[in-house]
């Protein structure tokens, strides 16, 4: 089997509805697949006070984050 860049929502679905697991596992490996879908980070703030924020939690974050440092979702910078 090629596990080649399977898009983690897939992953999330066959888990959801495979049967004989046990459902706390099922469902916290879901939880854990789903902080790898990519959140775009976002900007907050007013007058001459702007800082990023994750786009999943609201947690402050810094450019050079992959991660949010508060709820652990995958860091979208926008960068292309």
């Amino acid at each position: 089997m090629k596990d080649n860049k399977v898009p983690v929502q897939s992953l999330i679905d066959h888990i959801k509805t495979a049967h004989g697991i046990d459902p706390w596992a099922m469902d916290m490996a879901a939880k854990l697949l789903e902080r790898e879908k990519p959140v775009l980070a976002e900007i907050e703030g007013g007058g001459k006070t702007w800082y990023f924020v994750c786009g999943e939690c609201h947690g402050f974050i810094d450019t050079s984050d992959k991660f949010c440092r508060h709820c652990g979702y995958v860091i979208d910078w926008g960068k292309k």
